[in-house]
This record gives structure tokens, sequence and C-alpha cells, in this order.
């Protein structure tokens, strides 16, 4: 993905670019929200399509594979659990692939994961194996939320 500066988005649009310059104040929500993308998806799967990724990325549910946490749901676990884990992980979802093997350019391979599972799965357990696992984690964030 190549990064152009005033000049050259001016002379590859035909457009002055005081037409264009106000608009990266305008466009900062959008701006914001396309880096994380751009930065989740250079972290993991570079090799895939960027397009590809996010198209993935947009259309996926937002809670975990494995025990169905949401990301809003781990903002209160952190919330009334400050202590949770020791590690910098677990406030926000991880992409992990269901099939270790499988590169992360498969986007059919591709899930949302919590920390803990993606942490527990490792390469070891199937998908299948660890849905059943991910079912008891799920009854343990049900208790700690209540």
């Amino acid at each position: 993905m190549k990064r152009l500066n005033y000049d050259s988005i001016s002379k590859e649009l035909g457009i002055d670019r005081k037409v264009f310059s106000p608009w990266w104040d305008e466009l900062e929500e959008e701006r914001k929200y396309l880096s994380m993308i751009r930065d989740k998806w250079l972290a993991k799967c570079p090799e895939l399509d960027f397009y590809e990724f996010k198209d993935w990325y947009e259309n996926t549910d937002k809670k975990c594979y494995y025990c169905e946490i949401t990301e809003d749901d781990l903002a209160k676990l952190w919330q009334n659990h400050p202590d949770l884990t020791k590690r910098n992980r677990g406030r926000k979802l991880e992409i992990e692939r269901l099939e270790p093997n499988l590169p992360y350019s498969v986007t059919t391979n591709l899930v949302f994961s919590c920390y803990w599972c993606n942490n527990a799965k490792t390469d070891t357990f199937t998908q299948d194996e660890f849905l059943k696992v991910g079912k008891v984690i799920k009854d343990i964030w049900k208790n700690r939320l209540k």
C-alpha cells in the first residue's frame, strides 16, 4: 500500500491541493478507523490483499469464536476485574487461525478469539475440540459478568 504526498495526490487526481487539504481533518474518523484495520492487517496478514482483509474484518462477528465473549463484555470484565491478567493482552479480540498449519492469508481460516481462548487453544487442539472448551469458558465469563 503506497502512501502519497499532497503534491503526488494533486497531480494524480488533477485537483488543486487547496481543494483536498481540508479533507484531512474532515475525514479524521475514517482515517483512524482505516489505520486501525491496516495495523491489524500488517501485524497478522500482510501477504493478504488489504481490501480482502478489510472485507473479512468488517463482515465477521466481533465475538470470540469459541466462548462468544464480545469486546463490550471484555471491557466490563476488565472494569470488574482490573487484575484479570498481568499481560498486556485480553482487552481486545485477537485474530486466530482455526487450523494453525494454514496461513493467515486464507480468510476462511480466520476468526476472532479472546486472549484466553487463543492462548489455551495453542496449536494443539482442533477447532471442534476447542469449541467444547469454549463452552466452559463461556459459562465462567457469564458468572463473572453478573
